[in-house]
């Protein structure tokens, strides 16, 4: 099959010009076309520029037609600062040397339309959440207010952005949708590729629809549904994304983990607590939501129950038994497992196969003598591949080469393979299409069903609505409410996240 089979895209100037479509659809290669990774010539087709033929044999090439381009995987320099990775490869310059004050001020002013005006520019990226670290790329591709001299030039007509809201807070996605409008509203034309419809509803002024490599048409935001989209990305209907949610636990019932006046105190300043006072329980086949706004503590309260960060103070129950976390093999020997937030930094060996990474939380029950067995290894792959449907042509297959659904799928495979008791899931549809998320609903509707406790983090409040039996809401650190999952609605979590009444 083609990557791309015969399809027409045309971006006009003061328009947002959205861009859906499952993995493996071909919005990537359509992407890397434009920006000149895939080279004139290895492609069928005419690229057409401000009306004129294009042939871009290089990203150099592209960059010189006034294209940008912020690909979804992060490409910073993480041990240099804000400033100098926002102008990298296009520093200030004098005959005394680098400006950095210059460069400064500009990354400030990119910030602040951002919304982020008191994140510092000299700041070492290595110290910024993911999210801010999303911000800085996205400052990068921003035109300045005025030019840095030839090598500091941004000025673009057309700026494509591939999922750049998917590691970002609510705020930071509506700063950036407010920017986008403000580059729409100067001639820039705009190409937004997002998994996320609730934006693309939002912003975009046309919408084109990739499928197995072919155009499926484009529409005007006007005529377009979210039903038709999905329709057209997936060739079946919306109401068939979410699956019914299993049955709730007798509330009863004992709970598998219990915490009460749980503390944790701040990576950045130990006398501070980042989480105060949190009590809960959670049931074997229950699916506990935790809602919140960036910051709130989510990330946190899991990472805290897995034994990562800060030790938590207070009262851990797990199975009846008190539990004090001390780290990840501990945890996993006790039976929690965590798909963690950002799956490429901190849930995959991206340079090693399926086989190796579907093992890596079990290896000691794949161990005799110190030899782990290869054919037990390859087994188990293999199964996990055929049960989680991951689309790759054997278990030796790089996890660095799956797209993003079929990663996920892995990093969920790795911890199922552990056989635990609890699973901590933060985030775990991000930067996933829709297809790749409907398969990851139904698995932990699944799991739920088979006596699996869960709890979901998710910054897309429609998955924590209607995948939870219930939801507790983070505010600044402590509880702010509990909601039934089947009857709350999005303005009562938001409420209670923001602190309303």
């Amino acid at each position: 099959m083609q990557a791309l089979d015969g399809v027409d895209l045309e971006i006009r100037a003061g328009e947002i010009h959205a861009l859906c479509g499952e993995n493996g659809a071909g919005k990537s290669t359509l992407i890397k076309i434009l920006g000149g990774v895939l080279p004139h010539g290895s492609y069928q087709g005419e690229v057409t520029h401000a009306g004129s033929p294009c042939e871009f044999h290089g990203p150099r090439d592209s960059l010189a037609s006034g294209i940008r381009i912020i690909f979804q995987e992060l490409a910073l320099a993480p041990d240099l600062s804000v400033a100098e990775n926002v102008f990298l490869g296009r520093e200030s310059v004098s005959g005394f040397g680098m400006q950095r004050e210059r460069m400064q001020a500009e990354a400030a002013r990119r910030l602040a339309l951002l919304g982020l005006e008191s994140l510092d520019p000299s700041a070492p990226v290595n110290s910024l959440p993911v999210g801010q670290r999303q911000m800085v790329e996205i400052a990068r591709a921003l035109g300045p207010a005025r030019a840095l001299g030839p090598a500091g030039e941004m000025g673009g007509q057309v700026l494509i952005l591939d999922e750049p809201t998917s590691a970002l807070s609510q705020r930071e996605a509506d700063a950036l949708l407010q920017v986008l409008a403000r580059l729409k509203a100067q001639g820039l034309g705009i190409l937004y590729v997002s998994h996320k419809l609730e934006e693309v509803f939002a912003s975009a002024d046309r919408i084109s629809v990739l499928r197995n490599g072919r155009g499926m048409g484009t529409m005007d935001r006007a005529e377009a549904t979210p039903g038709k989209i999905v329709s057209l990305m997936m060739g079946r209907a919306l109401e068939e994304v979410f699956p019914p949610l299993p049955p709730p636990p007798d509330a009863a019932s004992a709970p598998v983990l219990s915490l009460k006046d749980w503390s944790v105190p701040s990576r950045v300043n130990p006398s501070i607590d980042i989480l105060t006072g949190i009590t809960l329980e959670l049931r074997a086949g229950e699916i506990l939501g935790l809602a919140g706004l960036m910051g709130a503590g989510r990330t946190e309260l899991v990472e805290s129950l897995f034994g990562l960060g800060p030790a938590g103070r207070g009262s851990m129950v797990l199975d009846g038994a008190p539990y004090v976390p001390a780290g990840p093999p501990r945890a996993i020997a006790r039976g929690l497992a965590l798909v963690p937030e950002d799956r490429r930094r901190n849930g995959l060996w991206l340079e090693k196969s399926i086989r190796e990474n579907v093992s890596g939380a079990c290896l000691a029950r794949l161990t005799r003598l110190g030899v782990i067995d290869g054919d037990g290894e390859s087994r188990l792959a293999a199964e996990s591949i055929r049960a989680l449907g991951v689309k790759a042509p054997d278990g030796e297959f790089a996890a660095g080469q799956l797209s993003g659904g079929n990663q996920q799928k892995v990093v969920l495979a790795k911890w199922l393979a552990a056989k635990p008791r609890v699973l901590l899931l933060d985030d775990p549809t991000r930067g996933v299409d829709v297809g790749a998320k409907a398969e990851i609903y139904r698995l932990i509707g699944s799991l739920a069903a088979q006596g699996l406790a869960i709890i979901l983090i998710s910054s897309e409040l429609d998955e924590v609505l209607r995948l939870s039996h219930r939801i507790l809401v983070l505010r600044g650190g402590r509880l702010a409410g509990e909601f039934p999952g089947g009857s709350a609605d999005k303005e009562t979590i938001l409420s209670a996240s923001a602190g309303g009444a």
